[in-house]
């Protein structure tokens, strides 16, 4: 019989393979999209460098713990914990971004164009960076709160009965992530209403209405966005309701790294969500079948 740690290793492996290989298709597709290079896409591209960071973080130091008897020295093993907060950190303020991104398109039609200029979307960037680098190093280093991989439970977590670590940690780290992510998605759900409705009015008032792909190409980047959001919400909320009541390894070893796992999916939800970024991955396929077959004969 398979033991947990074998089964925790493979959904390891697993999941961040297939957020590895997605983001990196997101990434490179996103390159070639005119429409990507907006602020819009400027984010969302490096989102998907965020995503294939952690992805690449626990494949290399997280993954082989797991199959092998190597042991990561444990006082050094919250260096990688800090770097995962860090990319973490990075992808939830972009995600907000993205989400003021759109609703700034259509509440402030006439200023979105220099409120997210190019260089102004690389300032917000940098700012994630630093602002994300600084509150990890502080809470997470500086403080003493360290975030240590636990080879017994094969996740990360801080020290036990660490009171003080617990109160930042609440405060710092999940109050302020679920601020984000119920920012973004009620900043989502405001652009959709206004997109909707506008584009209602331009069609009463043009007699002409918008066909389905109009529709859909209007609403991928609100619905990315929203989606991106989402499922970074619903880690931050399992983990903190689901994980005190979980006694099984495997499943706790999943609700513990959810929040990881996630950044991995985001690639997933971004092909998804955006019909247009979708059918550029097929339109480049089958090329590259076409090109295969025709190499064949």
């Amino acid at each position: 019989m398979m033991s947990d740690q074998m089964i925790d290793a493979m959904i390891t492996v697993v999941i961040m393979t297939f957020g590895l290989i997605t983001n990196i298709i997101v990434l490179l597709t996103a390159r070639k999209m005119s429409s990507m290079r907006s602020s819009f896409g400027i984010i969302t591209k490096n989102q998907a460098v965020c995503n294939i960071l952690m992805c690449l973080l626990f494949l290399i130091f997280v993954g082989p713990l797991h199959f092998t008897s190597l042991k990561l020295p444990y006082k050094a093993s919250r260096f990688v914990g800090t770097v995962s907060m860090i990319i973490y950190e990075i992808a939830a303020q972009l995600n907000f971004f993205n989400s003021l991104n759109r609703f700034c398109a259509v509440y402030m039609i006439f200023l979105y164009d220099r409120i997210f200029s190019n260089f102004n979307t690389y300032m917000l960037r940098n700012f994630a960076v630093v602002v994300s680098i600084g509150m990890c190093f502080t809470f997470y280093e500086f403080l003493g709160c360290y975030l240590y991989f636990e080879q017994e439970s094969w996740l990360f977590s801080y020290p036990e009965n660490d009171v003080r670590c617990d109160q930042l940690t609440w405060y710092c780290d999940f109050i302020f992530n679920m601020s984000l992510v119920v920012a973004t998605l009620f900043l989502n759900l405001l652009a959709a209403y206004k997109a909707r409705k506008l584009h209602r009015i331009v069609s009463d008032s043009t007699g002409v209405g918008m066909s389905k792909d109009q529709r859909q190409r209007e609403f991928n980047f609100i619905r990315q966005s929203f989606f991106q959001g989402l499922s970074m919400s619903v880690a931050l909320i399992f983990y903190r309701i689901t994980a005190p009541m979980l006694e099984n390894q495997i499943l706790l070893f999943l609700d513990a790294n959810l929040w990881a796992f996630m950044l991995a999916f985001e690639g997933g939800i971004i092909l998804l969500s955006n019909q247009e970024m979708m059918q550029a991955v097929k339109k480049k396929r089958h090329e590259l079948i076409s090109s295969v077959f025709v190499l064949d004969i």
